[in-house]
This record gives structure tokens, C-alpha cells and sequence, in this order.
């Protein structure tokens, strides 16, 4: 598998898990809770990483997968990194309430996957060698 095929692969996980964690944030927090057993507290907080993660996760891996570029590819992987550093932190911390669900090691498994693979595309040698992503 090529680095171009490795990074548009990891874009599109980026884009779909994001999409779907981001609108299900968003739309019902509180069955995120009930899902994951965790304390329904501040909902509001799940709104807005729901919105974050639409604005700057999906949107930003859709613009790249429409025009690659290494600003946008260095823009997705600091933040697929920064997220999955604060989730690992989180969990080795016992901060989530629900740390117990495998949905929880799963999504930070999945981060750091994602970030793993979309470091080529921060990378600029990988547009230099590229003729098709």
C-alpha cells in the first residue's frame, strides 16, 4: 500500500468517524451517555465537541480529499494527534466516567491509528511523489 493510498484511507476514516461521533454528539448527548454508562452532566460540553469535530475534522478532511494539500494534510494530522494525545492522557488519567467500555479504548485506538495514518500527508515529500492520490 502506497503512503498516497495510506493517507487517503486514513482521511476517510477521519471524515466518516467523525462525521458520525460528531452528529451523534450533536444531536442526542444524552444517549451518548446512556451508551457509554457514563454521567450525563454537562451535555452542553458534548454539543460542542460534536461541532468541533464537524467543523474542523470533517470539513477540513473533506476540503482535502477534494484538493490535497500540505497545509490542510499538517491542519488534519496536529489535530487527529492533539486529539488522540488529550483522549490517551484521559484514559491512563481515569477522567472518563465510562472508562471501563470498550468504546472508549476503541476510540483512542482509532485516534491514534488515524493520526499514524495521516502523517504522510503532513509530509511534503508526499505531494512531491504524488501523481494520483
Amino acid at each position: 500500500m502506497t503512503t498516497g493510498t495510506i493517507g487517503k484511507v486514513a482521511m476517510m476514516v477521519n471524515l466518516y468517524a467523525s462525521m458520525g461521533y460528531g452528529f451523534f454528539l450533536i444531536l442526542v448527548p444524552d444517549l451518548f451517555c446512556d451508551i457509554l454508562q457514563a454521567e450525563a452532566v454537562n451535555t452542553a460540553w458534548l454539543r460542542t465537541i460534536g461541532a468541533a469535530l464537524l467543523g474542523t475534522n470533517v470539513l477540513g478532511s473533506w476540503l482535502w480529499l477534494k484538493s490535497p494539500s500540505l497545509d490542510m494534510g499538517r491542519v488534519q494530522t496536529a489535530t487527529a494527534g492533539l486529539e488522540a494525545f488529550a483522549m490517551s492522557i484521559s484514559l491512563l488519567l481515569g477522567e472518563f466516567t465510562a472508562d471501563n467500555i470498550w468504546m472508549v479504548q476503541a476510540s483512542v485506538v482509532l485516534a491514534i491509528f488515524v493520526t499514524i495514518g495521516l502523517f504522510p500527508t503532513a509530509n511534503e515529500d508526499f505531494y512531491d511523489n504524488q501523481i494520483d492520490i
